[in-house]
């Protein structure tokens, strides 16, 4: 769901419950979560990335959406039995949930990057703001594919640290596979 249908679905919502606006839109992003399962199958969640308000989650954002292939709505994160689907622009990642050691909240200090960051020292970053991180360790590392954005070499990730709108669900989905 594109942005701007998030947001007309989370206005509309206000009108008829009461509710604030960052409780209506999370409701709303919950039953797309709930749609988006349904679609991808029984066992799989989708969470989606928080995009920020600053200047530069809406340089991100406006990037993103004017490609046509990513910003709110479009980014985020499958999980699923058998793996951890990470989409945002043209970064798609799948990750084995056998790799998958932990998922915890971050205290990561971003200052204001967005977007999807490569690794360096093994840390793949992908985020739309620097509210609701997780990072997820993965042991032994996976290698991103060969894509323009690493100039075509394989990226070694041993940890992927991403923002999310309900980070708190996303952990316990991780952890409710029985993967920790």
């Amino acid at each position: 769901m594109p942005h701007d249908k998030i947001t007309a679905a989370t206005r509309k919502r206000m009108a008829q419950t009461g509710e604030s606006y960052a409780a209506a839109r999370r409701e709303i992003i919950r039953e797309r979560q709930a749609v988006e399962g349904r679609m991808s199958g029984s066992d799989t969640q989708w969470f989606a990335i928080s995009f920020s308000k600053s200047v530069s989650g809406r340089i991100t954002t406006l990037m993103d959406t004017s490609a046509g292939r990513s910003g709110p709505g479009k980014s985020g994160v499958a999980v699923g039995p058998d793996e951890i689907r990470v989409r945002m622009g043209g970064a798609k990642f799948d990750i084995p949930r056998l790799l998958v050691q932990s998922a915890g909240r971050s205290q990561e200090k971003l200052r204001g990057t967005t977007g999807v960051h490569f690794p360096r020292k093994g840390r793949l970053l992908v985020n739309g703001s620097a509210d609701g991180l997780v990072e997820i360790t993965i042991d032994p590392p996976f290698y991103t594919g060969r894509i323009l954005s690493t100039l075509f070499f394989k990226e070694r990730v041993n940890s992927l640290l991403v923002s999310l709108v309900d980070p708190d669900g996303f952990i316990a989905a991780v952890e409710d596979h029985g993967h920790k």
